[in-house]
């Protein structure tokens, strides 16, 4: 191992080598890219002898603090070490002493701004990111998440996500109407097994390909650009599934209140 004890040697090899491992996990060729490209920062950042200790990661974090480096990319490139850390089986080595990103205002999907946006692709006749839209809003999946939804999670009804390492995981419902129509269109497209939204050498789509489409649907759907995203999409499905329940709650304090009303119609201290 390129670790050891003692703090060991960051090398050119152990870094490749975790890519390897990462992809075939399934982890997207993005987040795989990503991950080369912030071990390789600190490699190129790091003292002649590469060697990495338990003070790497706080020396890193303050100098990139120091540098100006925004808190989002800061947090992404501690992470991509921490896992690498945690590959190596030297989680004393990771630091979560991360930098508190500021709180952004996303604009709000609403309901029928999302159904402007599937009537869009329908009538352009962009059924992969119709189907796209749909998978994203009405499941509840981040894009980072979509390369799991295979034919095979599809066929089974339900996804189950693993992130950290399988240290933390969520499994989510697939609708069965929708389960019908993901299993039709990887009929059409000939998609036998893998991710239902793969290229033609059945890769993942590419986020930023999936953004571009959304951006361009949105214009013919009449939506903001800014709205037609996938955390956009995302936090509709959150907002809509906590609806759903505030009304599921209400309705159930309504049902007990009559409850109460009759049997203190039978037994109440006047009756």
């Amino acid at each position: 191992m390129a670790v050891t004890t003692d703090g060991g040697i960051l090398s050119r090899e152990a870094i490749e080598e975790f890519c390897a491992e990462q992809r075939k996990k399934g982890r997207s060729p993005a987040g795989v890219e990503a991950y080369r490209r912030n071990l390789f920062r600190l490699y190129d950042e790091l003292p002649e002898e590469k060697r990495i200790t338990a003070n790497t990661a706080a020396e890193w974090r303050s100098r990139m603090v120091a540098d100006g480096v925004t808190p989002r990319s800061i947090n992404t490139r501690m992470s991509a070490l921490n896992s690498f850390c945690d590959y190596l089986g030297h989680r004393e080595l990771q630091n979560h002493d991360f930098v508190d990103e500021p709180e952004v205002a996303l604009p709000e999907l609403t309901r029928s701004e999302y159904l402007r946006l599937l009537s869009a692709a329908k009538h352009l006749e962009k059924e992969r990111i119709y189907f796209i839209i749909k998978t994203l809003g009405g499941v509840g999946l981040r894009i980072q998440e979509l390369p799991q939804m295979t034919v095979e999670a599809v066929r089974a009804g339900s996804v189950e996500f693993h992130y950290h390492n399988n240290r933390c995981q969520r499994t989510v419902r697939i609708p069965e109407m929708l389960r019908m129509e993901l299993l039709d269109y990887a009929g059409r497209e000939g998609i036998k097994t893998g991710p239902v939204f793969c290229t033609a050498r059945g890769k993942p789509v590419a986020r930023t390909h999936i953004c571009k489409m959304l951006q361009q649907i949105s214009q013919t759907a009449r939506v903001d650009e800014e709205k037609a995203t996938p955390r956009c999409l995302w936090n509709m499905y959150q907002n809509t599934r906590e609806d759903i329940l505030n009304s599921i709650f209400a309705l159930a304090d309504q049902a007990y209140d009559c409850m109460l009303i009759k049997e203190e119609g039978v037994v109440g201290w006047g009756a």
